[in-house]
């Protein structure tokens, strides 16, 4: 096999990576933040109330 094919799939599959890395960052400064709920007083995650 060339090594010009190889290093063509290299080349293409770092391209599609840079692609991907930019859509996500995209995606995730644009989608709201999750909204969670108030901590209340005596519940925690150590405490044995959390699921």
């Amino acid at each position: 096999m060339p090594k010009g094919y190889v290093y063509f799939a290299m080349a293409f599959s770092v391209g599609v990576e840079l692609l991907n890395l930019r859509l996500r960052a995209r995606l995730a400064r644009r989608a709201a933040p999750v909204k969670l709920r108030r901590q209340l007083p005596g519940e925690g995650p150590f405490d044995g109330t959390a699921p």
